[in-house]
């Protein structure tokens, strides 16, 4: 038997608590009364150590596995007898022997299902004792028993184990489908799971309460979403979607006038969803209305070309005007301050052009104010 896969096997069994099983102190008691000796011990042996783990008649817990007589007991398959340990070689100096006056032992091993031995059911006297055949034959049954028991336990504890961790699970998952589901209600961005023919697998109210109020009808699971869609926008949506089934992530974006919504841009998300294999199930679609967005880029626009305007008037369209003014000064200075008819025409023209500039640049001013965020 290879030991380093009997020890293993030991440390499966050495967490339980055989003391308190009365089925387990029930054999052990049996055997002791059976096979009329005083101690009966039900034990398990890992590199070092020889473990009570239930016992009558002492109250010792652990043993150094060298020197008992359980580790002769492992290595054959019936039942190990020793009548007088005094008249035995290998124990005449053991220990347990000349100092707990152990004369006699008898130990049938505790072989499990699959043929690893992990200890003994064994009883022992202060006294020299020979067993009958019917008490061996006995011992050999309560040891099957005590290691069925044992094996029960230990299937009921892993059982009961893998059970809390099935239900922590449980718990942890639908706690995160619940803030999953959270998240994805209270979302402001219409969001809807389409299954891989383009179904509807999911919801949230965004998405809901659109549809609700654009097409006055309920959006249900199994719904083709693009019978809710613009019909200039299903080629497209189709083409984003096969694209994303191929696990790519796509976006589109768009503008669609809605009928007592007004014009609506947005942006729409394809992602691909996977399951725990790595498998793409169905498709994330995420759509934000981003007309704030687009009018404020709009204002930005309009804002820069009213400024390249002035720029423009100040810089060039001035330029004319007051040239022109000054030169007339000039002219009229000349003459005294007494000009002819013609030259007030003329800087009385020079003027309004001037003036009809700065409207322009007050204009430009006027909407910039009315366009400020």
């Amino acid at each position: 038997m290879d030991e380093t896969v009997r020890v293993l096997a030991v440390k499966r069994f050495e967490h339980l608590n055989l003391q308190l099983g009365n089925e387990l102190q029930d054999l052990i008691a049996m055997a002791s009364e059976i096979c009329d000796m005083p101690i009966a011990l039900l034990t398990l042996l890992d590199e070092d150590t020889q473990w009570i783990k239930a016992s009558i008649g002492t109250d010792v817990q652990t043993t150094p596995r060298e020197v008992t007589f359980c580790t002769h007991a492992i290595q054959q398959e019936d039942i190990f007898i020793v009548p007088d340990a005094l008249l035995d070689e290998r124990f005449i100096n053991n220990p347990l022997v000349t100092e707990h006056k152990i004369r006699s032992y008898a130990g049938a091993p505790l072989v499990t299902h699959d043929g690893i031995m992990l200890g003994t059911l064994c009883v022992i006297d202060q006294q020299p004792h020979a067993l009958s055949t019917h008490q061996q034959g006995m011992l050999k049954m309560l040891s099957k028993q005590a290691i069925n028991i044992m094996e029960l336990k230990l299937s009921q504890e892993l059982l009961e184990k893998n059970q809390r961790e099935v239900e922590l699970q449980r718990q942890t998952i639908k706690s995160a489908e619940i803030r999953l589901r959270s998240f994805f209600e209270t979302s402001s961005n219409l969001h809807v799971l389409l299954g891989k023919n383009g179904e509807v697998l999911d919801f949230n109210k965004t998405a809901h309460n659109f549809i609700k109020s654009v097409h006055q009808i309920n959006i249900s699971r199994g719904d083709q979403l693009v019978t809710y869609m613009d019909p200039l926008f299903v080629e497209e949506f189709n083409e984003k979607y096969n694209m994303a089934l191929t696990g790519e992530k796509c976006m589109a974006t768009g503008e669609t006038d809605y009928a007592g919504k007004g014009k609506i841009y947005w942006e729409a998300a394809f992602e691909p969803a996977w399951n725990n294999e790595n498998e793409i199930i169905g498709i994330s679609y995420l759509v934000r209305n981003i007309t704030d967005r687009k009018i404020y880029e709009q204002k930005i626009v309009d804002q820069n070309t009213s400024l390249i305007n002035i720029a423009y008037i100040q810089s060039h369209e001035y330029r004319g005007p007051l040239s022109s003014i000054m030169g007339m000064m000039g002219l009229i200075k000349q003459e005294d301050y007494q000009p002819p008819v013609e030259y007030l025409q003329l800087l009385e023209a020079a003027i309004n052009n001037l003036d009809e500039k700065i409207h322009q640049v007050v204009s430009h001013v006027n909407y910039l104010q009315e366009k400020r965020f």
